[in-house]
């Protein structure tokens, strides 16, 4: 059968994730045993705008009925991927909390069918994990949250703009003004000409906009409270796209919260910033997705 003729969501394929010792050994001094045991991880491919995409699925080994969180990467390509052992980490170590856990490669990357798009049209990818959860045993579909990291808090500001179903949101070191990141970080702004080789300079700077989430923060749901976290050692995606977030949040008087990591790098898991960062994971899951 043509794959384009599966609905959004449908799972094609899981396979479980067997971690090597010294992963297993990793995630023991990282977090816990009860990671390991008490929860399961799985590769799952499934589909989305007719795309067959690749991802991971963490949950509960308890049978239960669990709130959903959309996890979304950073990074570009196999830069920032999820691989099986930042799963157990990342993910895992959310489901441990009574959690089903989703993530994206995003279309192009780690064998997903399509072209990578980085705030484009791969946004979907995120948003038909919310059609994936159908299929889950024991998803309360009633109770989403999503949350996103680097690149990921891009994508999650898009979705939010797409379905206001969410009940609360998380962004760690989110890009909310890629225009100001090109004209900071020639790197980046190199990247982004690349990524929108096509457009003429107009329709470029218009893209980057649509990507923004500073440019459509009055699109964002009133009812979607985001948790903003920043690293005030992030040489990747400077605190000032949070901190100007978070002014503009306040003005438009959108409800949201916000801390910065003092020493917090960008990658939260080798700085060991991940320890605080899951302490305000953890209040603010429960506050919005508790059972009620």
């Amino acid at each position: 059968m043509n794959a384009v003729k599966y609905p959004n969501g449908t799972i094609i394929n899981s396979t479980p994730v067997q971690l090597r010792k010294h992963e297993t050994d990793a995630v023991e001094r990282m977090y816990s045993r009860d990671v390991l045991e008490r929860t399961t991880v799985e590769r799952i491919t499934y589909m989305s705008d007719g795309l067959r995409i690749n991802g991971y699925l963490a949950r509960p080994k308890a049978a239960g009925r669990y709130p959903v969180l959309i996890w979304n990467r950073g990074g570009s390509g196999d830069r920032g991927a999820l691989h099986d052992l930042t799963a157990f980490l990342i993910l895992a170590s959310t489901a441990l909390w009574g959690y089903i856990v989703l993530a994206t490669h995003y279309r192009g990357n780690r064998g997903s069918e399509g072209v990578e798009d980085w705030g484009g049209e791969d946004v979907r990818d995120s948003l038909n994990l919310v059609e994936t959860a159908k299929y889950l045993p024991g998803a309360d579909l009633d109770r989403f949250g999503i949350e996103g990291a680097s690149r990921g808090g891009m994508t999650t500001y898009r979705v939010l703009t797409l379905d206001s179903r969410f009940r609360c949101a998380i962004v760690h070191a989110g890009v909310t003004d890629i225009c100001s990141m090109c004209d900071e970080k020639k790197n980046f702004a190199r990247f982004c000409d690349q990524l929108l080789s096509q457009f003429t300079p107009e329709e470029r700077e218009a893209e980057l906009k649509r990507r923004s989430a500073l440019h459509f923060v009055r699109q964002l749901p009133k009812t979607t409270p985001i948790l903003l976290l920043h690293g005030d050692q992030d040489r990747v995606i400077p605190l000032s796209q949070t901190e100007a977030f978070a002014a503009e949040l306040q003005k438009l008087d959108l409800p949201y919260e916000s801390h910065v990591l003092a020493g917090g790098g960008h990658v939260a898991l080798k700085d060991g910033s991940y320890r605080e960062i899951d302490t305000y994971r953890k209040e603010w899951l429960e506050r919005y997705l508790s059972v009620g």
